[in-house]
């Protein structure tokens, strides 16, 4: 059965959750106690140099990096959220990458500092939190844009990109990000956090920050 590695607090470890859930595909979900520091022991590494969650083991085939297992699994249940035709799936790459490397990268900062920082008794990076905001002002209204003229990010139909997105800004409300301006992206949002992929992961990011750090 296929494994996957994670933690509850990792948005990209839950996008993967996320796909699996959606595509069917049964799965063990094993927690790495990130905190313990879990992901930097020997046997960790053995399976995954990365030293980093997610990454799954699909009977002894090991990956790591939640854009590349999301491709997989997508692929291994030949699946239309990851298209085949050449340049429909140009497109899904293009917005993959932007929301990983631009909507994600600035959450992430927002994230760490609003969340992660006050739990591990961390001092907050103050330029890196507005350097983050700065940057969510400036890409959110792209996806509005988007969401305003199809029903998914990348077009009519359920996309990787979607689930991508989906977890990026699920920790929004712990972090302290308004989203309500954002009209089409609350819309997308609320209609997929109530589909069964999402309630199989948890009711809603918040839940996992009652754990202990």
């Amino acid at each position: 059965m296929l494994k996957i590695y994670g933690s509850d607090l990792s948005s990209p470890a839950n996008k993967v959750r996320f796909v699996a859930n959606y595509l069917g595909i049964q799965h063990e979900y094993k927690k790495v106690d990130l905190g313990a520091g879990e992901q930097r022991k020997p046997e960790f590494l053995q399976q995954n140099p990365f030293g980093k969650v997610p990454y799954i083991d699909d009977a002894g085939f090991c990956i790591a990096e939640s854009g590349a297992i999301i491709k997989y699994l997508a692929n291994k249940a030949d699946s239309a959220i990851y298209p085949k035709g050449l340049k429909e799936r140009a497109l899904v790459d293009q917005d993959l990458d932007f929301v990983t490397l631009h909507v994600g990268a600035a959450m992430q900062k927002v994230t760490y500092n609003r969340i992660f920082a006050p739990r591990r008794n961390i001092p907050v990076d103050q330029t890196s939190l507005v350097e983050g905001e700065t940057f969510l002002q400036r890409f959110l209204p792209i996806i509005d844009a988007k969401l305003a003229k199809t029903s998914y990010v990348s077009g009519n139909e359920l996309t990787i990109v979607d689930f991508s997105l989906l977890s990026v800004l699920d920790p929004a409300e712990a972090s302290g990000v308004n989203l309500k301006s954002y009209t089409n992206i609350t819309k997308w949002r609320e209609n997929l956090r109530q589909q069964s992929f999402y309630t199989k992961c948890h009711k809603e990011y918040g839940e996992s920050l009652k754990q202990p750090a």
